[in-house]
């Protein structure tokens, strides 16, 4: 559930836009937050604060804050508690507002809990995320009600429907446990989608965001992708995160040239995380555009050795790391070859890398 739809869904329903002074102090915060600009997120926030002291929008700000500049986080980090408490708070503080407010009431708790949701099924911790689901999922059955007055619902509704069929076709555990959630409509979630990054105003980056990330890693379709993903970077060029995703979208287009000038921030950022997406990137410039195998074993092998450090973050970077690794050493030591290619196959979360890693390891045979 992402930051900006829960400050978009109000409009005039709500305390907090009939201050234009509010309004728009809420739409700098975010714009810092995209841009990881640390100070001025902070500043920001702090003078939201001053206007809506008890409101829930302040922690969530605050929540969101520590997501983007700790991404990607563990439940099992220290800070990752004190996110949790901030969501707790947001959901204490929406509880605590009149019905007259009803609107920002749902809003702000089904945003709080949808986060909790995400992370939880990130880290396999399957029922809670389920419980949080579930309380989320009765928010959004208001929300639905909502969208013909309130296109910003239109984000949600379209992750809903397309995530409510999606998700459980690739993750098979939780085929049982939706059962109780109503049905989704995948090309209608698109469709959703794709209005929402035209008829939303602050959760349009989101609405890029999760739409470019459906067509990179669901649907497949790169060149959609890419399209958002470069509007993405292009606005936000210091985000760290929406820079890699352009970059996986280009080498999912088989389009290398920018790749080196675009990884060069990734392989000096500070977290293992973009470290390891940057020597991934590049391993695969060299052994595919340059046809430098051996240059490319070297990115791969010290991507693959982040792993402990990544605790679980970025299976699908290292699904090609293994990937690369086993079509490099295919005829030169098949052997190991297939030892890569089955690594590949267990941290693959695409069926396209477990296809191709079959395909070589029929080869071996």
């Amino acid at each position: 559930m992402c930051f900006s739809s829960a400050l978009t869904m109000m409009n005039a329903r709500g305390q907090l836009f009939e201050s234009e002074e509010g309004k728009a102090l809420i739409e700098e915060a975010a714009r810092h937050v995209y841009k990881s600009d640390s100070i001025n997120s902070a500043n920001a926030i702090a003078d939201v604060e001053v206007l809506f002291p008890e409101h829930p929008v302040v922690p969530l700000m605050e929540a969101v804050f520590i997501l983007w500049s700790e991404m990607p986080m563990h439940t099992t980090d220290t800070i990752f508690l004190i996110f949790e408490n901030k969501l707790k708070e947001v959901i204490k503080k929406s509880k605590a507002m009149p019905d007259s407010l009803r609107a920002e009431k749902i809003f702000f708790e089904m945003s709080a809990r949808g986060f909790l949701a995400e992370h939880y099924a990130d880290e396999g911790a399957y029922l809670k995320a389920i419980g949080e689901a579930r309380k989320t999922y009765g928010f959004m059955k208001e929300g639905f009600k909502l969208l013909p007055d309130a296109p910003e619902f239109l984000l949600t509704s379209g992750l809903y429907n397309y995530f409510r069929v999606a998700y459980p076709e690739k993750h098979p555990v939780y085929k049982s446990l939706v059962w109780l959630f109503k049905s989704g409509d995948k090309q209608k979630g698109l469709e959703q989608l794709e209005r929402a990054v035209n008829e939303t105003i602050i959760s349009r980056v989101e609405a890029h965001l999760y739409l470019s990330y459906i067509y990179l890693r669901y649907e497949r379709v790169p060149e959609k992708s890419t399209y958002y993903l470069n509007k993405l970077y292009t606005l936000y060029p210091e985000n760290s995160y929406f820079r890699a995703k352009y970059i996986e979208s280009l080498i999912e287009m088989e389009d290398f040239e920018e790749v080196p000038v675009l990884s060069d921030t990734l392989l000096g950022h500070s977290r293992d995380y973009f470290q390891m997406s940057g020597e991934v990137f590049m391993g695969l410039y060299h052994e595919k555009y340059l046809g430098q195998v051996l240059k490319a074993i070297d990115y791969y092998e010290s991507a693959i050795e982040r792993i402990e450090r990544l605790r679980g973050h970025g299976a699908h970077y290292i699904s090609w790391a293994y990937l690369g690794l086993g079509r490099c050493q295919i005829d030169q030591d098949p052997k190991q070859s297939r030892i890569y290619l089955k690594k590949a196959k267990d941290f693959a979360e695409t069926k396209w890398v477990e296809e191709e890693a079959d395909l070589l390891l029929d080869r071996i045979k």
